[in-house]
């Protein structure tokens, strides 16, 4: 078990600011606090990340100092300060953009408002503004974060967390720079795995693809950013086989065994130390979404 994992969740002095679905997660936060100078660990019962699913019950925290709490939330909910394009001394510099003439310009243009002026029966598309691309290079000239404005406005910020040329971390902001969906690629194929969706800043949901295959398994719903149930619908069936009840993002009981009539085989309930204290073998009926 990694050393920060080795201390007790919350010593006196310690407060949870944030409850992670995943490690991959919670190291983006931690790493955000430390640049800024704020103390900070991580507390997971996940064998020190060896074992991340130990971990999807009662997630991944990240502590930090009483007195650096509100700075710490502060600078976690805030949206991230665009970078200009800088390449490190000895990357490779970047193709020179390829020219094209005036003319050329102009018969795009043209040809661009002729098409959308027949698609829309005649009524030209509304423009979005100017969009602009800020882009930061790690010391391999490889791009690991771009972040997109459109009308000065922060739309999309992506991240390379692996640095091996593709994004993998998406982040999607609403009209007020609040985060409405944050999409992540953790085994890195190319294909989003996690889905993270907020409503005024606040987190609501999450949906994983454990099994990489590009459809959901597991959805999470979340009240103050704390897991509130956890329902298991593999492959987006409309069916749940383990449904997990939370408080306080500690697991106080699960019901497995559901078949698609909505019935569940067995309910075990937990202590806070998610030691189980009671087994009974029960039939609840939940209405089939």
């Amino acid at each position: 078990m990694a050393a920060d994992d080795a201390k007790p969740a919350d010593s006196p002095n310690e407060v949870t600011i944030e409850i992670f679905g995943s490690r991959e997660g919670a190291d983006l936060a931690i790493a955000q606090l430390k640049a800024n100078g704020i103390p900070c660990r991580i507390a997971a019962d996940d064998a020190g990340g060896v074992l991340p699913n130990l971990s999807m019950a009662q997630g991944v925290r990240v502590l930090v100092p009483a007195a650096s709490a509100e700075a710490a939330r502060e600078l976690l909910n805030s949206p991230p300060a665009p970078v200009p394009n800088t390449i490190s001394a000895g990357a490779p510099e970047p193709a020179p953009p390829f020219k094209i003439s005036m003319g050329q310009i102009l018969f795009g243009i043209v040809l661009g408002v002729l098409g959308m002026w027949t698609l829309q029966g005649g009524v030209p598309a509304k423009p979005e503004g100017p969009r602009t691309t800020h882009s930061h290079y790690a010391a391999n000239g490889i791009a690991d974060e771009k972040w997109v404005y459109r009308n000065g406005q922060l739309t999309c910020h992506m991240m390379d967390r692996n640095l091996d040329g593709a994004f993998d971390y998406w982040a999607y902001y609403d009209d007020d720079g609040r985060v409405a969906r944050t999409d992540e690629d953790n085994n890195f194929d190319g294909r989003p795995d996690e889905f993270w969706n907020y409503s005024n800043g606040d987190l609501l949901t999450m949906k994983k693809d454990t099994d990489f295959n590009g459809v959901p398994d597991e959805f999470t719903t979340y009240k103050y950013r704390i897991p509130q149930q956890l329902d298991v619908r593999p492959n987006d069936s409309k069916f749940i086989t383990v449904r997990e009840f939370l408080s306080n993002g500690v697991v106080t009981e699960i019901w497995s065994g559901g078949d698609s009539n909505g019935n569940f085989k067995t309910k075990i309930s937990y202590d806070p130390f998610f030691n189980p204290i009671q087994t009974n073998t029960v039939f609840h009926l939940l209405s089939v979404p």
